[in-house]
């Protein structure tokens, strides 16, 4: 009898996108769901329900995967939020939330699959994943319900609409007098990195301003970093009158790089951050930022990997809303 694993093998797609197209989810393209049909019947595969329910039933657990957690990563509080949220939704849920620390080296002697069948967990979300991860590569191919934040190859993710939020701080800044803007982003291996970026790229045309060459520079979400890449760009980028920072504690670094250069903050250069963690509101000056809400994105992100697990329909990406704050650095 033919099994899920031979009706992937012969239609030349991952075990999760199998189950998906025959749960009649929107993310599997029409052509993709005819061939995986064809092998279906070729190979008399019938999903046994039975046997799939019993194996929903088997794990009442959903994993929290941090990966790479560093120690500026405590500064803002938002892994405390995100682990608030899924706490409270497994809560509800009947469920038990594990929470898993991974990085590089780990990833190394131990797949994400084996981690999971390990722990016998229910479904997985993930944080803080990188594109050079050997659990981003393996992504394509878990057979439980994987769930991102900020993380794109997921088959489901929860995200801030990046998009609506960076056209916002670049409307705010065009408002302001600034049409000559910068970026110091994140991280080259980073989905929210390069989604942001682009989101940044597009808010720009949207104003009808040009990105001129050596607009962004990375920082990898450090403080640090941050501070010796704005000395960098505004070296580079003449004329400049205003940083966005991808994240907040990236934002700090760049607002201590501007005053050590005698630059008046807004009025030479104003400065957005992206996240709302609590000492931007205590920094001189004040710091514009896009309040993230990192809690509803825990408990959203648990949420669907809890509905995937019960076979139901959810969305390819859900939007957590967010808001702009507008402080004294614009």
């Amino acid at each position: 009898m033919a099994s899920i694993k031979d009706v992937a093998k012969a239609a030349g797609v991952s075990i999760t996108t199998v189950s998906r197209a025959l749960n009649n989810y929107s993310d599997v393209s029409p052509v993709t769901k005819e061939r995986i049909l064809g092998v279906c019947a070729e190979l008399k595969y019938t999903p046994n329900s039975s046997a799939r329910n019993l194996a929903l039933k088997q794990s009442k657990v959903i994993a929290l995967l941090f990966s790479d957690v560093k120690e500026t990563d405590m500064n803002g509080n938002i892994i405390f939020r995100l682990l608030k949220g899924a706490q409270s939704c497994c809560d509800k849920m009947g469920y038990e939330l594990m929470v898993l620390f991974t990085n590089m080296e780990k990833q190394k002697h131990k797949s994400l699959k084996m981690l999971c069948k390990e722990k016998n967990v229910g479904g997985i979300v993930l944080y803080g994943l990188k594109s050079t991860d050997e659990y981003y590569r393996e992504l394509d191919t878990m057979d439980i319900p994987c769930v991102g934040i900020d993380v794109d190859k997921t088959p489901v993710t929860v995200a801030t609409n990046n998009d609506q939020a960076i056209e916002e701080i670049v409307r705010l800044f065009y408002k302001k007098g600034k049409r000559n803007i910068g970026m110091i982003n994140g991280s080259f291996d980073s989905d929210i990195s390069r989604v942001r970026e682009t989101a940044f790229i597009r808010a720009m045309r949207a104003v009808g301003l040009e990105l001129p060459q050596k607009s962004v520079r990375y920082a990898d979400f450090f403080e640090e970093r941050a501070y010796e890449e704005t000395k960098i760009l505004v070296q580079e980028r003449k004329g400049l009158d205003a940083i966005l920072a991808a994240s907040d504690l990236m934002a700090i670094g760049v607002i201590r790089a501007l005053k050590d250069m005698g630059k008046k903050i807004p009025q030479d250069i104003a400065v957005s951050g992206i996240d709302g963690v609590q000492v931007g509101a205590y920094i001189k000056p004040t710091l514009t930022t896009v309040c993230q809400d990192f809690k509803a994105m825990g408990y959203k992100a648990t949420e669907l990997a809890i509905k995937m697990q019960n076979g139901e329909t959810v969305n390819y990406i859900e939007y957590v809303p967010h808001h702009l704050i507008e402080r004294q650095s614009v």
